[in-house]
């Protein structure tokens, strides 16, 4: 085994960026792999000049090696039919903005080939209908990357946003490591018909109010708030996000009215020992992949839509334990963690509901009631309160840590 090549090989992948669209499908990145190729290796001084960079790029998309090989092929013998098959999955804003800011990035090391690069640049922004206002902010933008001028960058960005224009932050961090930027807010409304949304570190001192027919969505962000958020009738999405709580007058941080959906994925919640995460009363809750930590004063989630699924989340140190679920609300959790939880009853999960609550590969560590049910108490003994394959570890007291269930839906390990 060539033990120094292996481990060459992993300080390469250690020191590599993963390109935003490293997540989209093979398919999708092969499409937009090859669409950036035409300017690296569609002629010969750019393929003399660009190719050690544009390998590191297919690096960044995670393009498998065989489908590296597979675009010099399409270009030399099925090109306008490939190029014509890129084109189509180049249609959102985001992935053109995205698309031209690649193409920037390699143009940046041509010296002989710039005439060609700057040719095939000219004919993609015809291609993507793009205005004088959004050529004017890439050539300026890739302008302040060249010369490391973060202030400028940063200028660039606010005037482009402010025009009416969006883009993502974490996408311009990508080609510009050193641009870094903080907003900060007072009190935000979401009023019908607008979008807020939060892409970057944010300080926000104040409540936020989401009024029916407006969003708001944190994407990439990491938020420190001195306040809350309710949303009445409006839309929510944390996704890939930090939220840290700092100071909050309310029980619940969250207030969820008259909503469809709450989505919250990926992401990391710090209540900071002042309230409870979220009270909502309808709809839909999705949550995945999620830490919940750190909650006082009120349950980390109170409840009582219509359903709430959780898959692979943590929930860590409940003062007044984790999730509170009534009226007709179903539950469905699978691989979910609890940890370090107190209250009377029911410390990782208490339920009075009458709808089906499903707890599956589940663990329950260090949770302690005064009364019943250290890890889970149903009020109600009944059909469709299934614990399969759970684990209880230091659950006090560990006679009857789940409460109320049916023997045939119920396998429980005591640690």
């Amino acid at each position: 085994m060539d033990i120094l090549g292996y481990l060459k090989s992993r300080s390469n992948e250690l020191e590599r960026v993963n390109h935003p669209f490293v997540n989209r499908s093979l398919g999708f990145r092969y499409l937009y792999s090859y669409g950036i190729g035409v300017l690296a290796l569609g002629n010969m001084k750019s393929m003399t000049e660009l190719t050690d960079r544009y390998d590191y790029f297919l690096e960044c998309i995670a393009l498998p090696k065989e489908q590296r090989e597979k675009i010099l092929i399409d270009i030399n013998n099925n090109f306008e039919f490939r190029l014509s098959e890129s084109i189509k999955i180049l249609r959102t804003k985001e992935v053109q903005y995205c698309f031209i800011l690649d193409l920037y990035h390699l143009y940046t090391y041509a010296v002989w080939s710039m005439e060609y690069c700057e040719r095939v640049m000219e004919n993609y922004r015809q291609i993507f209908h793009m205005s004088e206002a959004e050529v004017a902010f890439f050539r300026d933008f890739h302008e302040a990357v060249r010369k490391k001028d973060v202030e400028y960058a940063r200028d660039l960005y606010r005037d482009f946003r402010n025009s009416g224009f969006d883009i993502r932050y974490k996408m311009l961090q990508y080609f510009f490591p050193e641009f870094e930027m903080q907003d900060r807010y007072k009190n935000i409304t979401a009023s019908l018909g607008k979008t807020v949304l939060i892409d970057k570190p944010t300080i926000i001192e104040g409540d936020i109010l989401v009024e029916r027919g407006g969003s708001l969505l944190f994407t990439d962000a990491d938020v420190q708030i001195r306040g809350s958020i309710l949303v009445d009738g409006g839309r929510i999405q944390i996704l890939d996000s930090k939220l840290s709580i700092e100071q909050c007058e309310k029980p619940s941080f969250l207030t969820v009215k008259d909503a469809a959906v709450v989505q919250i994925d990926g992401s990391v919640i710090d209540c900071s020992y002042q309230c409870g995460f979220l009270k909502q009363n309808t709809g839909r809750l999705l949550v995945t992949e999620t830490e919940f930590l750190h909650s006082a004063r009120a349950r980390m989630i109170d409840f009582t839509g219509a359903d709430a699924k959780f898959a692979q989340c943590r929930f860590v140190d409940g003062r007044f334990g984790f999730i509170d679920l009534s009226n007709n609300a179903a539950l469905m959790m699978i691989e979910c963690d609890f940890f370090r939880a107190s209250a009377e009853y029911g410390a990782a999960i208490y339920s009075d509901s009458l709808d089906n609550v499903s707890l599956t590969k589940c663990s329950f560590r260090n949770c302690k009631v005064r009364y019943l049910g250290a890890a889970v108490y149903f009020k109600y003994q009944k059909l469709g309160q299934v614990v399969k394959e759970c684990v209880c570890s230091g659950c006090q007291p560990e006679t009857d840590a789940v409460f109320n269930t049916y023997e045939d839906d119920f396998v429980l390990k005591i640690r």
